[in-house]
């Protein structure tokens, strides 16, 4: 990219205040960078723990569920998925953290109400008891994934802006402000040579020639 100052010493300010601006949200990303990259560490953890529930429960629920298919049978099972009323619905608490809205607490509402038809086992009890918990534990499994998703990709591009300042933005104004102190040096130089060249012809009063 080829920067386009103003001309002369106002394009020497302008480029010195372009690249503190820079410098300071270099700065900023880094801290930024640092700590979405703690928050991240913390939510794959989170992560794990929040998985390895969710998995316990729902290794437990499909037990229960097998035992109370061999003890009640076929029937029970399939009435099962119509008799409980109403639905269950999940509310999700939002926050806003370094630039990330993601889920912070997640929390579900279960139908109340008998779990099965008279007559179901003991067994299909406990299946539907499990159920439940690994449904409670799967619901906060997806808030922790989608945080940590958008956490991550946060990151990523904190990452990228942070690589564009580093290696392109700041570099080519420096780059910039050197070519252009180098013409000003040198445009200096030319006028204490046409200076001196008047002096000696004897044009002491005439002024100098300024930018």
């Amino acid at each position: 990219m080829r920067i386009r100052q103003p001309p002369g010493r106002t394009g020497r300010l302008w480029l010195l205040r372009r690249l503190a601006v820079a410098r300071r949200g270099h700065d900023v990303l880094e801290q930024k960078q640092r700590a979405l990259r703690r928050e991240l560490d913390r939510l794959d953890r989170l992560l794990g723990t929040v998985r390895s529930e969710w998995e316990e429960r729902a290794r437990a629920s499909e037990l229960w569920w097998q035992r109370g298919a061999v003890l009640a049978g076929e029937r029970p099972l399939s009435l099962a998925s119509s008799f409980v009323p109403g639905k269950a619905e999940v509310e999700l608490v939002w926050h806003n953290a370094l630039g990330v809205v993601y889920p912070y607490e997640a929390t579900i509402s279960l139908p109340l109400g008998e779990l099965f038809p008279a007559g179901g086992s003991v067994a299909l009890g406990y299946a539907a008891q499990m159920h439940r918990a690994a449904l409670e534990a799967a619901v906060q499994l997806g808030a922790t994934e989608l945080a940590y998703r958008r956490t991550a990709s946060e990151l990523h591009a904190t990452t990228q802006r942070l690589r564009a300042i580093e290696r392109r933005w700041i570099p080519e104004h420096e780059e910039a402000l050197r070519q252009l102190e180098l013409a000003l040096d040198e445009n200096d130089r030319e006028e204490g040579a046409r200076v001196r060249w008047v002096i000696r012809r004897g044009g002491g009063g005439i002024e100098p020639r300024r930018d």
